[in-house]
Order: C-alpha cells, then sequence, then structure tokens
C-alpha cells in the first residue's frame, strides 16, 4: 500500500486547538476537515494524504484558526509501519464507506418515490421536475465522496451502482411522463 516510488505513504497532519468558548469554530474546523476526508487521530489531530490540493486547503484552514485566536501546526510525517499504514487507509475507507452508504439509502427513497409517483399514475411534470432535481443532487453528492475516497472504498462499487439503477428508473419515468404529453423523448440527458 505505501507510496508509488517504493517508500512510506507521505501526511499531512493538522494538530490544532481553538479556545473553548468557541464551539462555532470547532463546528466550522471539523466540517471543513470532513468535506477533505480528513481522519482523526485523536482530538483535535487530523490527518490526510500528502497531496498539493490538500495541503493549500489545510494551510488555508490553519491560516483561520489562527485569526480566530486559535493554534495550528501543520505537518508532514511518513508512515511509520506498513501496519501502521494499512490500518489508517482501513480507517479512510471505513469512513467513505459509511458515506457511500448514507448515498445508498437517498438512492432507495429516491427509487420509493419514483415508484410511488408511478403507482399512483402521476406522469406530471412537476414530479419530472422534482425527480430530476433529486438525481441531480445525488449525482453531486456522489461526486464530493468520490473526490475524497483516496483509497478506493470497497463501497464506492455499490453506490455507483445504486446510481445508475436510480437514473435508469428516472428515465422510464421521465419517457412515460413525455408519452402521455405527446412529446418525443429526451435526447439532453448523458
Amino acid at each position: 500500500m505505501g507510496d508509488p516510488s517504493g517508500g512510506a505513504r507521505r501526511w499531512l497532519l493538522l494538530i490544532y486547538r481553538i479556545k473553548a468558548e468557541s464551539s462555532g469554530r470547532r463546528t466550522y474546523v471539523w466540517r471543513q476537515l470532513r468535506q477533505l476526508g480528513a481522519v482523526y487521530l485523536q482530538q483535535a489531530v487530523a490527518v490526510l494524504p500528502d497531496r498539493p490540493e490538500l495541503r493549500t486547503e489545510l494551510d488555508r484552514l490553519g491560516q483561520r484558526i489562527r485569526t480566530g485566536g486559535g493554534e495550528a501546526s501543520l505537518l508532514e510525517t511518513a508512515s511509520p509501519s506498513q501496519a501502521w499504514e494499512d490500518e489508517l487507509v482501513a480507517r479512510f475507507n471505513a469512513a467513505r464507506d459509511a458515506e457511500y452508504e448514507e448515498i445508498l439509502d437517498s438512492v432507495e427513497s429516491f427509487e420509493d418515490e419514483i415508484r410511488r409517483e408511478t403507482r399512483k399514475k402521476r406522469f406530471r411534470f412537476a414530479e419530472l421536475e422534482e425527480g430530476e432535481s433529486d438525481s441531480e443532487k445525488l449525482d453531486h453528492w456522489f461526486a464530493r465522496v468520490a473526490e475524497r475516497d483516496f483509497f478506493g472504498a470497497p463501497g464506492r462499487a455499490g453506490a455507483e451502482q445504486a446510481l445508475a439503477r436510480g437514473r435508469a428508473l428516472l428515465d422510464v419515468f421521465t419517457a412515460e411522463v413525455y408519452r402521455l404529453e405527446g412529446i418525443g423523448p429526451r435526447t439532453d440527458r448523458p
């Protein structure tokens, strides 16, 4: 699992401290680190793979912490052992798999809604627009999670399959709306 060059994988550690009365700042930092895909080694110590784009974001976040009266240090390190690295990569993959599982749950709800509208024969543009909007949100959510899936979490394939299944169901619903409205099939969907 190590670095492709044969050495130990490189990591970025953000170690920070925020004043106790600054719960809003703590929440902000936690959210930013979560969006980047960080894993916490312990409280206020987050780790990410050493990548230029992540370094830039962590530098920016560290500066924001310091501007708000806190302390932040960005350190570089290497995996001390293969076992440590394997465990850390497993933690990253577990975090992404949890996010992919949330996407799967949302796709199931999306499919249930399309099936409910189909059962009720509500083939109207309002339902179609809502379905398209929901599908786009799911695709966008998946793209954000996939962007922080640094090590190819196993849950990704299931999420991709569920999204494809949901889009196919929406396509059938779309075709029926268009058929009932007497217009041709859509050609602008990928």
